[in-house]
């Protein structure tokens, strides 16, 4: 008896002493693998390019951060980018894939009417046997281009093929000088546009003149929309520093765009300054949707449309892509076998926006701590959501997260100008 209680004790403790072991040595791999992503924190793939994606969308931004009403297409850009690059060569390729880095171009299928992207190569025809094939099929296959050559007399073909890829949202984008200069030998292009509506709109009858408040600290009365919501496609967000606010536009197909507005307590420009797309991505992470608000939200937002023209030439300097614009430094020999090569002259971009009661009509040429608040309020009022300072505003992909359109409202329609039609 006292052997086996012996020999029962001595399996005990061996049994004790292999699982004290097994998680000694759990321990020390959780510590080393630890340590390890401390020294080497990894991202995934996905998150990476997120981050990539979101940090290119708001360089023009920053750059252009000059208090002025603001619009452009970090889509677009992209777009443009990649085209050029396919043809790159040497230090050239390296700095504007420093700029690009590995950033995804989601591909868009037309929808009559509603929404183009689309891109093209204008080649002069005298020059169209120095370009490579090689570079033709690329730009055919991985961007679905169009392939064009014109004689360059003038730029009417051109600028009638960038108001069709817009939805004839833009128009005359290039003057006749820029194409018939004899060096003037491609042109790439990307045009996209969008004309949605709103998931719900807002009614005409309810817009009026309202305060605006101006970054000098005078105010002005802009047309200024309202409408109560208490479903899903809109949502908010509001803490001690900003006021945000998403409404979703109609899905088409298998595509569903969202317009975000951020508007800080204070000084917009100084704001931007300092914005980054953790701040972007924390706000669409913790909206709270009209529908889980007990008595729905009132939103008053001013319409606003303008134009403008993003100095895309000197910001992608600024970025550090300047071989590409030197005709002595320049190495697009990925694109052409001319005996003397190609750089780039210029770089357009031009976008549009109309932003009304109906939805959002727009297009271009060529991108945490949360605090619960705390307000007095009736239980049975409906919460504010005012947006009646200058602000920013993205408008993206629902699914996707692409970011289509980036701009700042400084000065929205005046009432003054508006307020004939609304009688």
């Amino acid at each position: 008896m006292e052997e086996k209680k012996e020999l029962k004790i001595k399996f005990r403790t061996a049994v004790i002493l292999v699982i004290v072991l097994a998680i000694i040595i759990v321990a020390i791999f959780a510590i080393a693998i630890y340590k390890n992503k401390q020294i080497n924190p990894t991202i995934t793939g996905n998150q990476s390019s997120q981050t990539e994606e979101a940090d290119f969308s708001i360089e023009f931004l920053k750059l252009e951060n000059k208090e002025q009403n603001m619009v452009y297409s970090p889509l677009s850009i992209k777009y443009a980018l990649n085209m050029l690059n396919e043809g790159a060569n040497g230090n050239t390729k390296t700095q504007i894939e420093n700029v690009i880095k590995n950033l995804s171009l989601t591909k868009y299928n037309t929808i009559d009417e509603v929404l183009s992207l689309a891109n093209s190569v204008y080649i002069r025809d005298t020059y169209a046997e120095y370009v490579k094939q090689d570079y033709k099929n690329k730009l055919t296959e991985k961007y679905n281009a169009e392939i064009n050559y014109d004689a360059f007399r003038n730029a009417t073909n051109i600028n009638n093929w960038i108001e069709n890829k817009t939805l004839g949202i833009i128009k005359n984008m290039l003057s006749d000088n820029m194409v018939q200069n004899p060096s003037s030998k491609m042109l790439l292009i990307n045009a996209l546009a969008i004309d949605m509506e709103w998931e719900n709109s807002f009614d005409v009858s309810d817009t009026n003149g309202q305060d605006f408040y101006l970054n000098d600290n005078n105010t002005m009365t802009a047309t200024m929309m309202h409408k109560e919501a208490d479903d899903e496609d809109v949502a908010y967000y509001k803490d001690k520093e900003i006021t945000a606010l998403t409404m979703d536009l109609k899905q088409y197909d298998d595509t569903q765009l969202q317009f975000v507005a951020i508007m800080p307590e204070d000084n917009l420009s100084e704001y931007i300054d300092t914005f980054t797309m953790d701040e972007y991505n924390h706000i669409i992470e913790n909206v709270t949707l009209a529908s889980e608000t007990k008595n729905g939200v009132e939103i008053s937002i001013p319409k606003f449309s303008f134009e403008y023209d993003l100095q895309l030439k000197n910001d992608l300097i600024d970025l550090g892509i300047t071989d590409a614009f030197d005709e002595n430094l320049a190495d697009f020999s990925n694109m052409t076998d001319a005996d003397t090569g190609l750089y780039v002259y210029d770089a357009l971009h031009k976008a549009k926006i109309d932003f009304t009661e109906r939805g959002i009509k727009a297009a271009a040429v060529t991108v945490m701590l949360t605090y619960e608040a705390v307000a007095m309020m009736d239980d049975n009022k409906p919460e504010k959501i005012r947006i009646d300072k200058p602000f920013l505003y993205f408008i993206r992909d629902k699914k996707t997260n692409e970011i289509w359109f980036v701009g700042t409202v400084y000065e929205p329609n005046s009432w003054e100008d508006d307020k004939e039609e609304y009688r």
